[in-house]
């Protein structure tokens, strides 16, 4: 059986017909309830550092996976900068090469769950910052694991610590303020059955 396709009206197809798709996927994603202003702060500036974190790393990923190339074309070899890095940290420039790759792979996944916790976040669910905390812990414990703490002072940049500082003060924060919102509302609540 041949599928057809109507030419005429895949010619008549304009981009105002994906926004009900957006519409769709952002009600999935965020929910169709609004959060409080404070929320909505929080939830920008954490997704804003998220961004940029998360970015940082598929691009550095993207550089290792591509040091061939950039080799071929550009005639300097980013893993022998990258070794001679690891070798300044105490490592074998072989084995600093394998950990850094290793690593921002493996954050990929990472940036994902923290990812999802800000979604939860917004949606103002009591348990998100489990995996917005939770993530991040994972990812310095697996930074101080194959990379060390040395990599982190010298390597990490003192803009991204400010990023990194950003979303844990904030989220804590906030999830601090949200418990003691729902902490008040079941008081309230209980007062109102008695």
């Amino acid at each position: 059986m041949k599928l057809k396709i109507d030419k005429e009206k895949i010619n008549k197809l304009s981009p105002e017909d994906a926004i009900p798709l957006f519409v769709k996927i952002s009600r999935l994603i965020f929910g169709k309830k609004k959060p409080d202003g404070f929320t909505r702060i929080i939830f920008s500036i954490n997704l804003f550092s998220w961004f940029l974190l998360f970015m940082w790393n598929m691009i550095s990923y993207f550089v290792l996976l591509s040091s061939d190339i950039i080799k071929e074309n550009k005639g300097f070899s980013v893993n022998a900068i990258i070794r001679r890095n690891g070798q300044k940290l105490g490592f074998n420039g072989q084995d600093f090469l394998d950990a850094i790759t290793q690593f921002y792979f493996l954050n990929n996944f990472i940036w994902i769950i923290i990812f999802i916790g800000l979604i939860l976040m917004y949606r103002k669910k009591a348990f998100y910052p489990f995996l917005l905390l939770g993530g991040l812990a994972i990812h310095f414990s697996l930074m101080f694991f194959t990379l060390g703490l040395q990599y982190f002072l010298e390597d990490v940049s003192f803009f991204d610590k400010i990023l990194y500082a950003v979303i844990i003060v904030l989220t804590i924060i906030h999830s601090f303020l949200m418990k003691k919102e729902i902490h008040d509302r079941e008081a309230e609540e209980r007062e109102l059955q008695l």
